[in-house]
């Protein structure tokens, strides 16, 4: 059981952790949900689209009969997360005020627009498919049944929480040091990810 349950925290902590920051897909579902412009829609959109992919990657992989594809993935996913990191810890100093918009959008387009951050973002495929697939990978039999679990779970709480919390405090999200703290926690969420993928690996 406590197995079972660290695979389901480890799932849910990879995908919180690659996920977290500022990119196209939450910079849109905190836009909307500042402005409380169809909000809730948006974030169970981006959630069925991610949800898509990560069982894409992560069923796909385990299927997969190639052990040098999957060692190939893993690599691919590492030197990923070791860029993505960098690129945290370079930026680190760099102004962190955000400005959102006012637009008000009906619904099908606030639909449509979540639906083309998420599946047009080439960056969204190496998230999901080839580092959380390939982290999967880790896991076998109902461990990565739990995995899977996880991974949905944790992109259900950071969307849904991201949303409420864009929502509640939409006043005082844009400070420097709002910011500054998001990036920190990615920071060091990334960097205990990207170890154990490397100790795995290495094992």
């Amino acid at each position: 059981m406590f197995e079972f349950l660290s695979a389901v925290f480890g799932g849910a902590l990879l995908v919180i952790g690659i996920i977290a920051g500022i990119g196209p897909q939450n910079f849109n579902t905190m836009s909307h949900a500042i402005r409380r412009n169809h909000e809730y829609w948006v974030a169970t959109t981006c959630f069925f689209a991610d949800a898509v992919l990560i069982l894409i990657g992560c069923i796909g992989l385990a299927l997969a009969s190639s052990k040098l594809f999957i060692l190939l993935v893993n690599v691919v996913g590492i030197i990923f997360l070791s860029y993505y990191l960098w690129l945290k810890v370079r930026d680190i100093n760099k102004p962190h005020n955000v400005k959102f918009n006012n637009v008000i959008v009906n619904k099908k387009t606030a639909i449509l627009r979540a639906l083309g951050l998420t599946w047009l973002n080439p960056l969204v495929f190496i998230d999901t498919i080839v580092v959380i697939g390939g982290a999967s990978t880790h896991y076998t039999g109902w461990h990565h049944t739990a995995f899977i679990i996880g991974a949905l779970l944790g992109d259900f709480i950071w969307l849904f929480g991201l949303t409420l919390v864009s929502r509640t405090f939409a006043e005082r999200l844009n400070r420097p040091r709002v910011w500054m703290l998001i990036d920190l926690s990615t920071i060091i969420l990334v960097a205990i990810i990207l170890i154990k993928m490397i100790s795995y690996f290495l094992s």
